[in-house]
């Protein structure tokens, strides 16, 4: 399965210096990013068709599967052999030509039904990413306002997000890993109790693997009532279920409760406006212990915008993506900044992690001081 960037372009054979040269190799760089929709378009179009899931129960020729599947038989041996030039499925070679398979590695991403299944980014990207990416010239052009001109809420629709949430399940381990050896080497331990506020916490992964690595720690994963739903069933599938419990509210409401250990943040924070980052990060100074930590898990960059790591650049169109199906961004390290100090918090800690960035603050001045604190 994939090891990294498929390339497309054998740049070694561009050597020319002449200025036109030059030209054409940045117009076939230009040309390979362009060519990017190709992935996304051939994997969704194998989901949609049943591809994938046929491919699990066996492998199969492409005419084999056109009929199975009522599709045109050249048109399916186009899709299987572009889904095997991007490393998304394997084939073999017998006496009657090519057949079709699914890796192990492969099942557990693009069947529905497993922990780290890309489905939801699937339908995701049919329903909502695509017509909007159609349409990002008119949001640059315009902002992201409503029929009135009133600018709309940072945020996706309820049953959109519905989708997605578990589709980006797959974030979660590596970076559960870097934040557990940091709290570990800041002395909190799985030998003493602690409490977790997962705010937001979508399917509940990331407390939920804490309290794998943390086997005396309990948590709360705090979200509307349909997606606790699905926090509560998948802390069950992971054996966690009866230190992971689940509150159904919205989070603008404060009211949290306090004495927790950690408040934890992932992929919140891209969602708000600045006014409302520090509404959320004073409830957050609110509901700490006195030695609590606050972690925030995102994509966040440097004031200079500069794409010098793969978090920055992934940072830099994942704000492109944000803004374009509903609005966000990606807030930079002196925003935090500026959040935290509002909040009565103090950033002690960064990390990097593969795609983000971990963020974490402790509290410096009692919430009653900190000016709309409470």
């Amino acid at each position: 399965m994939p090891e990294g960037n498929v390339s497309l372009v054998d740049e070694s054979l561009l050597v020319g210096v002449s200025d036109e040269d030059h030209a054409v190799r940045s117009a076939h760089q230009f040309y390979e990013r362009l060519i990017g929709l190709w992935a996304p378009a051939v994997m969704e179009a194998a989901h949609e068709l049943g591809v994938f899931a046929a491919l699990a129960e066996e492998p199969a020729d492409s005419g084999t599967l056109a009929r199975r599947l009522d599709c045109e038989a050249r048109a399916m041996r186009v899709l299987l052999d572009a889904l095997y030039a991007y490393d998304v499925i394997d084939r073999i070679h017998d006496t009657g030509g090519f057949r079709y398979l699914l890796s192990a590695e492969a099942r557990e991403c693009l069947l529905p039904g497993t922990l780290f299944s890309l489905v939801g980014k699937f339908a995701h990207d049919i329903n909502v990413a695509w017509p909007a990416w159609r349409n990002l010239a008119h949001v640059v052009r315009n902002g992201a306002r409503d029929a009135s001109g009133t600018e709309s809420p940072n945020g996706i629709a309820q049953e959109d997000y519905e989708s997605l949430v578990g589709g980006i399940n797959f974030w979660a381990p590596p970076i559960v890993s870097t934040l557990s050896r940091k709290l570990r080497a800041l002395g909190r331990s799985g030998d003493a109790t602690a409490s977790v506020l997962d705010v937001g916490c979508g399917t509940g992964l990331y407390s939920q693997l804490l309290l794998r690595e943390f086997p005396t720690w309990m948590a709360t994963g705090l979200d509307v009532e349909r997606i606790a739903t699905i926090a509560h069933a998948q802390g069950a599938r992971l054996g966690v279920e009866e230190r992971f419990a689940t509150s159904v509210g919205d989070f603008w409401q404060g009211g949290w409760g306090t004495g927790y250990d950690l408040v934890l943040f992932a992929n919140i924070f891209h969602l708000q406006t600045p006014a409302s980052a520090v509404r959320l990060m004073r409830h957050a100074a609110a509901s700490l212990a006195p030695d609590g930590l606050v972690a925030v898990v995102d994509q966040i960059i440097d004031a200079d915008r500069e794409p010098k790591t793969p978090q920055d650049r992934f940072a830099l169109l994942f704000a492109a993506s944000m803004v374009n199906t509903g609005g966000g961004d990606a807030y930079t390290f002196q925003e935090y900044e500026e959040w935290f100090t509002a909040a009565g918090l103090q950033r002690i800690e960064t990390l990097d992690t593969p795609m983000h960035r971990i963020l974490l603050a402790r509290r410096v001045t009692e919430p009653s001081a900190v000016p709309g604190g409470r």
